[in-house]
């Protein structure tokens, strides 16, 4: 209920989200009528839609080809993760399922009820439906499903063992493990139907930095979820400059260093952009550009909302849901997506704090993905629907005039000399006239391109 009066009272805040609300609504009913029939199928995009939503609707977007051999990757990768983060369980059983877990998908049959709780505790119990699915694939897809598995698990079993980040570097290791490999082995995927840039498999890096990316964001919103459940993934030698325990930030006498901290972690964070805006423009399917874009413009409008914010150690930030459409419907293209990552970049440059240790390094992350998306990106805010608004209002207002001269023709106005003129006819010569000073005065702003300088003061 609460919940529900929280949409009502955005979407009376911000109206214009409530087209956008509609159309995605639209969008995942036609989205369902893709599910298949098979009952095997049916439970893995049930199960799908249980464990992550948000990455169930952007699989339903792929083609055939590509829709159920990630479908399955996605839910063998969120089994091994269920198993890699179920304290609860003794370290050294995780660890060592984690390493064997890429051989359960040669295990007919195989499931357990050892790990998880809810939705991913389902889907171990049911696991051996995920194995019957994974077979069902072509084989290059499970080679690279195995492939990446293996990998991932060895990863987790080495972090379940030493329990923390310590350094930056085991940091980006760890998210290379448990997200920048999924990025390398959606890449080879990819490149079976010749999705995107041939040469993004050799350019690891490309793909890793789209997994950390999301991955760094993830961690730097889940902070008190993560704390509450005995995770600790902020890397210790960027929190101990700050405090002598992780969890003290939440105190809120803590709060100032806390937010020096998160906000350390926000600019290591957004220096992987570049990559991605790199790797989404050598997307060459439309289908695969849709998966792979949405998800990292959720993930710099999340980072924009935890930037410099003391919510994140009060609970989790999310960026409210009508916004989330708005980003989903307009993440169609290159153009659109430097055009939304020049504004969060700026929306975040602007919220710099002049006492921030971290303020300079920040600032420059920030102008380098300001330069990137500069060129594409107009000086106003984005005018098209207003624009198209008023040139059908100009086309509708013209014909009736028209029509109304057309009927007092000879008489040389729209109504009849010396007559009153009738109110709808003063009203349309008022609001022609208004159309017209906003076509002339605004209309070719959308077309004008930003001067924006990097020296400016914080």
């Amino acid at each position: 209920m609460v919940y529900q009066v929280g949409s009502l009272i955005s979407l009376v805040l911000h109206p214009e989200e409530a087209y956008s609300l509609l159309s995605l609504k639209r969008r995942s009913m036609r989205q369902s009528k893709n599910r298949s029939q098979d009952p095997n199928w049916q439970f893995c995009y049930d199960s799908l839609n249980k464990v992550s939503r948000s990455f169930a609707m952007v699989i339903m977007e792929l083609g055939e080809e590509l829709r159920n051999p990630i479908c399955v990757f996605y839910l063998v990768l969120r089994g091994l993760d269920t198993v890699e983060d179920d304290t609860s369980v003794n370290a050294q059983e995780r660890a060592d399922l984690c390493k064997n877990f890429h051989k359960v998908l040669r295990h007919k049959g195989w499931h357990t009820d050892r790990y998880g709780a809810g939705a991913e505790k389902e889907l171990l119990e049911n696991f051996h439906i995920v194995i019957d699915c994974f077979n069902l694939v072509a084989e290059p897809y499970q080679e690279v499903i195995s492939d990446i598995t293996q990998l991932m698990g060895n990863g987790m079993a080495k972090f379940i063992e030493s329990h923390e980040c310590k350094t930056l570097a085991e940091y980006d290791e760890y998210c290379h493990y448990v997200a920048g490999l999924v990025g390398v082995g959606l890449t080879r995927m990819f490149t079976i139907i010749d999705a995107v840039d041939a040469t993004f498999c050799a350019r690891e890096y490309l793909s890793n930095s789209m997994g950390l990316f999301l991955q760094k964001t993830n961690i730097i919103r889940d902070y008190l979820e993560d704390i509450e459940e005995g995770r600790t993934f902020w890397p210790k030698e960027v929190w101990e400059a700050y405090g002598s325990k992780l969890e003290d930030f939440k105190e809120p006498n803590n709060i100032e260093y806390g937010l020096h901290c998160l906000n350390h972690l926000v600019t290591n964070a957004l220096r992987h952009v570049p990559d991605c805006l790199e790797y989404l423009a050598g997307a060459k399917d439309r289908k695969v550009f849709n998966f792979v874009s949405i998800p990292q413009v959720m993930a710099i409008a999340t980072l924009a909302e935890c930037y410099n914010n003391p919510n994140v150690f009060r609970g989790k930030v999310k960026v409210r849901r009508g916004m989330t459409a708005k980003l989903v419907m307009r993440s169609t293209n290159m153009k659109n997506i430097y055009k939304i990552f020049y504004q969060y970049a700026v929306f975040i440059r602007d919220r710099i704090p002049t006492q921030d240790p971290n303020a300079l390094q920040t600032r420059q992350v920030l102008d380098s993905i300001i330069a990137k998306c500069l060129s594409y990106v107009p000086m106003t805010p984005d005018l098209t629907v207003a624009n198209r608004i008023s040139l059908l209002l100009f086309a509708l207002l013209s014909a009736y005039l028209l029509h109304r001269r057309k009927e007092n023709a000879g008489e040389g106005t729209i109504w009849r000399r010396g007559g009153v003129p009738q109110a709808c006819d003063v009203l349309a010569v008022a609001a022609f006239f208004g159309v017209m000073i906003y076509l002339l005065t605004f209309f070719g702003l959308q077309f004008v391109k930003p001067q924006y300088s990097t020296e400016r003061s914080s």
